[in-house]
């Protein structure tokens, strides 16, 4: 989130190592895995690129790297603080005057920059430039649809088990889910390779015994700045109908849960290592709607 003259901008990612930075391929909106197994798209910037941006539901606002704006020549906007899963911190932002996805174009976007390295790509795609659509990542083709919300779902997301959230500080958090015996609230982060939650979440499943501690996992967050957590499994997770097994967490005291005021209450930030246990999802924005097409029994997926 960002304090300022500036709406305000909250990223989050869990990342380890740097992304691997070849481009992909597929259908409609190809997108790639990089080693986070996140997604990035190809966006162009005024007629430039295209370049790699991050798909990322925890983001409200879209980000450019430094390098990006300084290839592309941005003019500089106002300053602004930063909150990101490590804390505060000042940030330089850029005024985009373009940025197209696919066919759809959003103008005269105020953006932090921020380092390439820190975040894997030339960008981050936040929910300013994915309102009013419905996203479709179809994991098992490899393939991102964007679409207006208002186009007739696909004859798969029909039978897709259906679950709505609620909107809080511009992110969909679903309150219909479960762990340890009890209810939780699930914040969507297609930013992030794990799924991060916090200590009221932490101690759930300890209790019950559904939690496999497997030893410490360092977070860094868009600004390059750590935050220790504790990776472990927690054996199941139930959102709507759907239920995840052996979820990878990485528990930690995370500044995003205080962003969202969600520090006291069991929560969980949904990141990609979760979502690519089904076949597809579809997040509608406008009808904060999450749609999970399970894979047929006896199915599996390579990488999933």
């Amino acid at each position: 989130m960002v304090s300022g003259s500036p709406p305000a901008v909250t990223h989050f990612e869990a990342v380890t190592q740097p992304p691997d930075t070849a481009p992909g391929a597929g259908e409609g909106v190809g997108f790639r895995n990089d080693a986070w197994q996140r997604m990035t798209v190809p966006v162009r910037l005024s007629g430039a690129g295209p370049f790699h941006f991050l798909v990322d539901t925890g983001s409200d606002r879209t980000s450019v790297s430094r390098e990006l704006a300084g290839r592309v020549g941005l003019r500089e906007a106002a300053g602004a603080t930063l909150h990101s899963a490590t804390g505060a911190s000042a940030v330089r932002m850029v005024r985009v005057p373009e940025l197209l996805l696919s066919r759809r174009a959003v103008r005269q976007i105020d953006a932090p920059m921020l380092d390439a390295a820190d975040m894997g790509a030339d960008g981050i795609l936040g929910i300013d430039s994915l309102r009013a659509h419905r996203v479709l990542f179809d994991f098992a083709a490899r393939t991102l649809s964007i679409t207006s919300s208002q186009a007739p779902v696909g004859r798969d997301e029909k039978d897709a088990i259906v679950v709505r959230a609620r909107r809080r500080e511009g992110r969909l958090v679903i309150t219909d889910a479960e762990a340890g015996g009890a209810r939780i609230d699930v914040v969507l982060d297609t930013g992030s390779q794990y799924s991060v939650g916090n200590a009221a979440l932490r101690r759930l499943p300890e209790r019950r015994g559904e939690v496999q501690s497997e030893g410490p996992l360092d977070l860094v967050s868009v600004t390059g700045a750590k935050l220790r957590g504790e990776l472990a499994f927690v054996r199941r997770l139930d959102i709507g109908g759907a239920r995840l097994e052996n979820l990878a967490v990485v528990f930690a005291d995370a500044h995003t849960f205080r962003l969202l005021k969600l520090e006291s209450r069991p929560a969980l930030l949904l990141g990609m290592s979760g979502l690519r246990s089904f076949d597809k999802v579809s997040i509608d924005f406008e009808s904060r709607k999450l749609r999970l097409v399970v894979p047929r029994p006896g199915t599996r997926r390579p990488g999933a």
